[in-house]
């Protein structure tokens, strides 16, 4: 009883760093956001809540060296799940105040060129699962916390011309399914190569550092390597492609409210006044 308690607990990394990013980040969001709405709070409060598990939950306890398939849930919640929802937090009216000054504007629409924020968001997965650089981010701590950032980075940029508070910084509907949607035939390339390869994406998970006490235990439950990476190429496959699907349906209805026409009602109301303002 008491072994199996300490390998679950070993599986939470209370004490890890991530808390104070979490908290800073609270502070900020609640000194510069005042007055928002309690849609735009629950968003960041679900990007507060995938930020702290990608390093505290058994998510980033089994993505430092053990499994891979851990590596890349870990991953995805930092370059889709929390920069959107972080994005999806944030006032238009506070938002468009700061970004109305000349250099934010500048910067704003530097990041609205759909190739940048493409080529940062796909640039990035594909870059760091090249095995010389996967390998060595996950046994370099330092090089690992530079990984992560970029993620984090990368996913504001692509999310941006999609999902910006600023309106005037948002892609053309029909150009934005078309980026959501070769994003996601680019995750299914990555996924399809990392599924079905025979060479090992990440070195350092074929052969992991028994740091805990709990390999044993992930091989009797099938997680193998080989396994583990056919899993890993499979959520980098279907969830993002999932996720773009939804954010393509959102683009579609965005697009479908914007061209809604004025209700016959608005405009034939009061034929006398129309009548008077043509005398």
């Amino acid at each position: 009883m008491s072994s199996y308690f300490d390998l679950t607990s070993s599986l939470w990394k209370w004490d890890s760093p991530i808390w104070l990013l979490v908290l800073t980040l609270t502070g900020m969001y609640f000194l510069l956001q005042r007055r928002t709405s309690g849609k735009r709070v629950a968003a960041f409060s679900v990007a507060m809540l995938a930020l702290a598990l990608a390093y505290i939950s058994p998510i980033g306890v089994l993505s430092d060296g053990y499994l891979f398939s851990a590596h890349v849930v870990q991953h995805l919640l930092l370059l889709l799940i929390i920069p959107l929802f972080l994005l999806l937090s944030l006032s238009e009216s506070a938002m468009e105040s700061l970004f109305s000054r000349p250099f934010m504007n500048r910067l704003g629409s530097v990041m609205a060129v759909p190739f940048l924020g493409w080529l940062s968001g796909l640039g990035v997965m594909w870059f760091w699962h090249i095995p010389s650089f996967c390998n060595a981010s996950t046994v370099n701590y330092s090089l690992g916390i530079f990984r992560d950032a970029t993620f984090l980075l990368a996913g504001l940029a692509f999310w941006w011309p999609v999902f910006s508070p600023v309106k005037r910084y948002h892609l053309n509907p029909s150009v934005a399914v078309a980026y959501l949607f070769s994003a996601c035939l680019a995750c299914t390339l990555l996924g399809i190569y990392i599924t079905f390869t025979v060479i090992s994406v990440c070195p350092a998970f074929a052969s992991p550092v028994d740091r805990i006490g709990i390999l044993n235990l992930l091989y009797d439950q099938g997680l193998t390597p080989a396994t583990d990476q056919r899993l890993g190429g499979l959520l980098m496959w279907v969830p993002p492609c999932s996720l773009y699907v939804t954010a393509i349906m959102v683009v579609l209805k965005r697009w479908y409210a914007d061209i809604e026409p004025v209700p016959t009602s608005q405009t034939t109301a009061n034929p006398g006044s129309l009548r008077e303002a043509h005398q």
